[in-house]
């Protein structure tokens, strides 16, 4: 039997890479594989730090799970793992007593004598909860239900498991209990710098002796075996954001007072907070900062006026749990979600149809709604024109028709984002298995350049700066080139897009018609659209590019244009680029737009 959470996606090989342990002649209960997510989790994405740091769960499912297959501890899931019908059988079926039956299951399992595995080849993925109250939700009901099985089983006696699954999943359960340990590291220096309260005395040799190695070697340890996964810096992070909403819970559920129902965790797309909730989740964090920095202003005031180095000591661990307190503070933030759907980075092969041409080139990435892709050179794919787009892998074909959503300059590249128009449910079908029968491409390993002061930094300045989404949807060119006309004289051709040209000319009198010779045989009509605020430039439409298309002259056009634009971006000449003034009233800001 497999059991997936609803939102889950397997691979192909899903069957053939777990079947096979249940054929090696051991009495196999379960194969667990990862828990895997193709969008950015809550820490990731509220941090701005999906391209840094891995899903919060990876650790666990990739690093802690497969350690347990040693002890034969490893903890049934729920979703993405594989039972044997005969192993559910004996133990009387799913467990029923706990909201966590997974978890219950897996040791009912275990201790009837079963061997149970973790793999950490991702082989299915899903949704990681899309805003702050899910979250919350679904780790008090983790936590609850932990704490409720170890209750209800008597783990310490149960029979049938071992010395070394029972201290496992002692381990397990004892997790969810880090609140507390999370609330006195915090407090300890706080009541000794602001109130005065010795909590814990010793001398700098003795911190030197016994605190350094300890704190170096875990962080050097957890970094090295969890194959730089996780390290303690940011098991710090996920602990302080979480310990104000979990132990609540967790004190209600040890003294007695149980959750008995299930709630579904919500995994229907991001949402956007209610920013009531997230203020009222921020309080305690907000008040923990205010004491930490009157704490780190009396220590450095201690620090000087009596002369001493010990308060420094002080200093350190308030300076590391303000670091804490300050990401904990920009995740309950939060962060605006403007997609709909959830992109993948893929190269995919990729063909796009024009009514000119055909484009032959890889996506950058994919997603339900649409696809983009890279291009070395600008094209003229008109936006109210659907063209054809047809996506091949080693495996699977789908082609629809789609409309340009987006053009931009990135480098000297050139990337065409498009829009899914239409096609057929088995097309549909197809692009789907594309886009997920793959692992997903958000980090899995810790960028080796992160740094503290890099979360800091990124998270004030992301903040500051405003959301600006760009709604250009045709190659826009910068070219600074100058062309001589028959009546008007020289003229400055400042930019071009296909379809418009901005004109810097060198008479006062405007043409409202003016022809520009570009080549041999290339000439574009253009006809006077607005003078730009500014008065450096005049904006004109040009009427024959659908001539040029239809007379196959695009390909000499684009040949001329990426050669001027080349020309134009050389050391030494002067270099119009979208920060110039005269390039802001052609274009159309889509936040004000809409």
């Amino acid at each position: 039997m497999v059991t997936f959470d609803a939102d889950m996606i397997p691979k192909h090989d899903f069957l053939t890479s777990c079947v096979p342990y249940f054929l090696t002649g051991e009495k196999i209960g379960f194969v667990q594989t990862p828990q895997s997510f193709y969008n950015p989790d809550q820490f990731q994405y509220n941090l701005y730090s999906e391209n840094r740091i891995p899903n919060e769960q990876d650790y666990f499912y990739r690093d802690v799970q497969v350690g347990r297959n040693k002890s034969n501890s490893v903890i049934y899931g729920g979703t993405n793992t594989v039972l044997s019908r005969q192993a559910l059988e004996d133990v009387g079926g799913f467990y029923t007593g706990s909201i966590t039956e997974d978890f219950a299951t897996g040791i009912e399992m275990q201790s009837k004598g079963y061997r149970c595995f973790a793999t950490n080849k991702v082989l299915a993925s899903g949704l990681a909860p899309g805003d702050l109250k899910s979250l919350i939700k679904q780790r008090q009901r983790w936590a609850r239900g932990c704490i409720q099985t170890g209750k209800k089983m008597n783990l310490l006696f149960k029979r049938g498991l071992s010395f070394a699954q029972k201290l496992n999943y002692i381990s397990s359960i004892t997790y969810w209990y880090s609140g507390l340990k999370r609330l006195l590291y915090i407090m300890s220096p706080i009541l000794f710098a602001v109130f005065g309260i010795l909590v814990v005395k010793c001398t700098i040799l003795e911190i030197l002796i016994f605190w350094l190695p300890m704190y170096l070697l875990t962080n050097t340890c957890l970094r090295m075996l969890s194959g730089n996964i996780r390290t303690t810096k940011w098991t710090n992070v996920y602990e302080t954001i979480l310990f104000p909403s979990l132990l609540p819970a967790v004190i209600l559920e040890t003294l007695g007072i149980t959750m008995n129902k299930f709630v579904v965790t919500r995994k229907d797309g991001a949402q956007n907070d209610d920013r009531n909730y997230q203020i009222k989740q921020m309080i305690p964090h907000l008040i923990l900062a205010v004491l930490s920095i009157i704490g780190i202003v009396n220590c450095i005031h201690w620090t000087f006026s009596q002369g001493t180095i010990g308060f420094l000591v002080v200093l350190y661990w308030l300076l590391i749990n303000f670091y804490n307190i300050m990401m904990s503070i920009f995740f309950l933030a939060g962060r605006k979600v403007f997609r709909n759907h959830e992109r993948s980075l893929a190269s995919v092969d990729c063909t796009i149809t024009t009514e000119g041409e055909t484009i032959s080139c890889l996506t950058h990435d994919l997603s339900e709604g649409g696809i983009s892709v890279m291009l070395d050179k600008p094209k003229y794919i008109p936006s109210d024109v659907e063209v054809s787009i047809r996506l091949v892998n080693d495996r699977y074909a789908s082609e629809f028709t789609g409309k340009v959503a987006h053009v931009a300059s990135i480098g000297n590249r050139w990337k065409y984002a498009f829009i899914v128009k239409e096609m057929t449910e088995e097309q549909q079908r197809q692009l789907l298995h594309i886009i997920y029968d793959r692992e997903p491409t958000l980090p899995q390993k810790l960028d080796k350049d992160i740094s503290t002061f890099e979360d800091i930094r990124l998270n004030f300045v992301r903040r500051g700066q405003s959301e600006f989404m760009s709604n250009r949807k045709l190659a826009r060119i910068p070219l600074n080139r100058t062309v001589n006309t028959s009546k008007h004289g020289a003229v400055t051709l400042l930019d071009f897009n296909y379809e418009y040209v901005l004109l810097e000319t060198s008479r006062h009198d405007l043409a409202y018609e003016m022809k520009l010779p570009l080549a041999e045989d290339l000439t574009l009509d253009c006809i006077w659209v607005q003078s730009l605020r500014n008065k450096r430039g005049n904006l004109y439409r040009v009427t024959n590019i659908g001539d040029i298309v239809r007379n196959h002259q695009m390909e000499a056009l684009e040949a001329l244009l990426t050669q001027w634009n080349s020309e134009q971006r050389q050391p030494g000449r002067p270099n119009v680029t979208a920060k110039d003034k005269h390039f802001s009233d052609d274009e159309l800001n889509e936040m004000a737009y809409l």
